[in-house]
């Protein structure tokens, strides 16, 4: 997955607004002119307005540059509007896309700040921490309880702490989200770019940005509270389905190879709810567990376990993993070796004496060559999997 990389030559940064506009012939020429002031130029998103939104912007977009409009015949979704925003910006050489609001929501006086954040790390994708001016009341309780709810969920699926996931006010680098694949249509698709972006090592960092809530009465929302709820709703539980059960489906870049796709997990998993000493812990109970002679029941026991104590689960499981069906054939062999040098040959001539075959001659071996090799293996995973979290977790934090 192309994407810009923090040594990108700042001369050569581009920097475009994006802006989804859906019925909002009341602001959007005063937010365009706005916007106007920071940035040279601006992609407006004409989403099958109904009211005179369309002719005002063909009006404002008359004889001036700087202005592009994409209009489309039907309302689509604000994640249809952003898609095509990002396309259009891609294909006219831009960098980067600054996603405002066309309803005044967002103050286009902040741009600056977020334009300092891209020249600082063009690689990270940025998102608005919304914060009221001190001459503004509070926000409505909807707001604030929609943005715990989204906070609370994306900590738990990426392990990052953004403090308000909902916020449109973004800075996009065009290389790195253009290719994660999101498909969302509507709402849904802001929350699926943060959670893809964070899966795939795309770096997400908050801003703190104003907000203005209009009056009642004079508020101009699209979103709908039920549909678009379970939209997001649906996002987020596929993810956590995904990061509990499906761990390797959390990296999904176009193009990579396995051992790439491994690579990012790994990193992604150590930053993610753990600690070097939790990541570390967690892979070596899936080993110790996978190499335990409980046949069949070593999943089971790992899952029962994972809910009993605090551990990363996609960690575990790849640690668990270790007795898949073609490692099997080594790890018995190993096992009744090991079992032969410490079992007691006392113990098995107990067992010869009562006729019952080798078979459980080797099932002895086995057992007690099993326990043995899970201690050795789960200290030898220990002893290299923590330096190694250790080592990542401080070069990712430099």
């Amino acid at each position: 997955m192309p994407e810009p990389t923090e040594s990108t030559d700042k001369a050569a940064l581009r920097v475009v607004a994006v802006m989804p506009a859906y019925n909002n012939a009341g602001t959007v020429a005063s937010v365009i002119a706005e916007t106007l002031a920071y940035v040279n130029e601006v992609i407006v998103v004409n989403d099958g307005s109904t009211d005179n939104t369309k002719s005002l912007l063909v009006s404002i977009a008359s004889g001036n540059t700087a202005i592009c409009i994409i209009d489309f015949d039907e309302n689509k979704g604000k994640g249809c509007a952003l898609r095509a925003g990002f396309q259009k910006a891609a294909s006219l050489g831009f960098t980067h896309a600054v996603t405002i609001d066309a309803d005044g929501q967002h103050y286009p006086s902040d741009i600056p700040v977020i334009l300092e954040k891209i020249a600082s790390e063009p690689a990270t994708l940025w998102i608005g921490n919304r914060v009221l001016r001190k001459e503004e009341t509070g926000e409505p309780a909807r707001s604030a309880a929609g943005r715990k709810f989204g906070s609370f969920w994306y900590r738990f699926i990426t392990g990052l702490d953004i403090r308000d996931t909902q916020c449109g006010f973004r800075a996009y680098p065009l290389a790195g989200v253009t290719g994660l694949g999101c498909t969302g249509s509507r709402y849904e698709f802001e929350q699926e770019v943060l959670v893809k972006a964070a899966w795939n090592g795309l770096r997400v960092a908050s801003v703190d940005v104003h907000l203005y809530y209009a009056p009642k009465g004079r508020v101009v929302s699209h979103f709908r509270p039920v549909r678009d709820f379970l939209r997001i709703f649906a996002v987020n539980s596929k993810a956590v389905m995904i990061k509990l059960f499906l761990p390797f489906l959390i990296v999904d870049m176009p193009g990579a190879t396995w051992r790439q796709k491994i690579a990012a997990l790994f990193k992604y998993e150590l930053c993610a709810h753990s600690t070097p000493q939790q990541a570390a812990f967690s892979l070596t109970l899936g080993v110790f567990i996978g190499l335990l002679p409980i046949p069949f029941f070593q999943v089971l026991t790992l899952l029962v376990l994972s809910f009993v104590m605090r551990i990363n689960r996609p960690l575990a499981f790849l640690g668990v993993s270790i007795s898949s069906a073609p490692m099997l054939p080594f790890i018995y062999a190993a096992a009744i070796a090991i079992g032969k040098l410490v079992v007691p040959a006392s113990w098995t001539e107990a067992v010869a004496r009562l006729n019952w075959g080798g078979f459980f001659t080797w099932g002895i071996e086995w057992f007690f060559g099993s326990i043995i090799l899970a201690v050795a293996a789960a200290g030898l995973c220990w002893a290299v999997s923590y330096p190694l979290f250790k080592g990542l977790r401080r070069g990712r934090k430099e």
